[in-house]
């Protein structure tokens, strides 16, 4: 069968036992290392309102990452050591010119990307191909299955577009054996998303996306949305709730493999690790160029490493003032009190401090 364990194990845990020679080297050693992976945000701006944005609380503004900097990321990045890139940041992407001519670099450098769009305006087959030919994966942004409810949710009425964008990514994928894997994502909110989640799992079917994956809203300001939506993170465990995910994840097919976060969704931002130990491996960029630890922390200027619109990478990652945050984010933020929401370090985090804090009894029994 073409989707096996692998694809749920991906979008639930964490890769880093492929990457113990850089685990080890900062963990066991003491030696300075590059990040594995660098999430960007290409800008801070988007064209869309969704009622669950994240972006919003990162106080989005009219910015993009410039031509050269953002290109000379793209290309010196690899030669760092930085092994893969996701285009994931806090605006949309497709509303920087240049993040199109960005990925050509990166993939004529060997850098791994990745590629997350609310689709609006992946409109031409040349930036579709763009990237479907430099990326492992892409998905569409989509939390809504119906028209009415893309434009309550979404604030505005692009449904039409949007599916039939990834309509043709899909086509021009298999035209042309394209290997890069396409999938939609929603944040459910529930009560508010029910029917749109199960009509959302007939689409996915029907376009042929590899999978739809399903994941809870973040809550950096408590148990209330970032914008016009308030709900309980307990509704999560509401039967009638578990039911429409169970519906949703049982429409899977051969082709098409529905995905619901359950471990996430349990979680409910709560974390089994005391300090933000995966800092050295993990790296952020947001949409104007400055550069932090996470996401939650964007535009607080004492968490900020630098800024590659007078930086370059190398000289960041080499200055004391981005091995000093490294280290207060290690040894002393609580992330229990300093942080809130559910938050993309969360699984290497808990790998991280379970290798360093809980080692078993009986390690050689494997």
């Amino acid at each position: 069968m073409k989707h096996k364990i692998d694809i749920e194990h991906r979008m639930s845990d964490t890769k880093l036992l492929w990457h113990m020679d850089r685990v080890r080297a900062f963990y066991d050693r003491g030696e300075r290392i590059t990040p594995i992976l660098i999430n960007i945000g290409a800008t801070k701006k988007c064209n869309l309102r969704c009622v669950y944005c994240y972006g919003i609380f990162q106080q989005r503004k009219n910015a993009i990452i410039e031509r050269e900097p953002l290109l000379k990321l793209f290309e010196h990045a690899p030669k760092l050591g930085v092994r893969s890139m996701e285009i994931i940041g806090d605006g949309e992407p497709t509303l920087n010119p240049h993040i199109y001519d960005a990925m050509d670099i990166g993939k004529k450098n060997g850098l791994d990307m990745a590629f997350s769009t609310n689709g609006v305006l992946l409109d031409s087959d040349e930036k579709r191909e763009n990237v479907l030919r430099n990326c492992v994966w892409m998905r569409f942004n989509l939390s809504a299955g119906t028209r009415e409810g893309y434009k309550k949710i979404h604030n505005y009425d692009g449904f039409d577009k949007v599916t039939e964008n990834a309509s043709r990514m899909i086509e021009l994928k298999k035209e042309k054996e394209y290997g890069c894997e396409i999938g939609l994502q929603a944040v459910y909110v529930p009560w508010l998303m029910n029917k749109e989640m199960i009509e959302e799992s007939k689409l996915a079917v029907r376009l042929g996306v590899d999978y739809l994956v399903i994941k809870q809203c973040s809550l950096p300001d408590g148990n209330e949305g970032v914008a016009d939506v308030k709900f309980n993170v307990d509704d999560y465990d509401n039967p009638k709730i578990v039911r429409i995910l169970k519906r949703c994840e049982g429409m899977s097919t051969e082709d098409t493999k529905i995905i619901v976060k359950w471990s996430h969704l349990e979680q409910k931002g709560r974390r089994p690790y005391n300090r933000c130990v995966d800092v050295p491996l993990l790296f952020q960029v947001s949409g104007d160029g400055k550069c932090y630890p996470c996401g939650y922390l964007f535009g607080n200027e004492k968490f900020c490493y630098g800024d590659l619109n007078k930086n370059s990478l190398e000289e960041i990652l080499s200055s004391e003032k981005y091995w000093g945050i490294v280290k207060q984010m290690i040894e002393e933020f609580d992330v229990h009190k300093d942080c809130k929401g559910s938050c993309r370090h969360d699984k290497c985090n808990e790998f991280i401090w379970n290798y360093l804090n809980n080692k078993p009894k009986g390690i050689n029994f494997i």
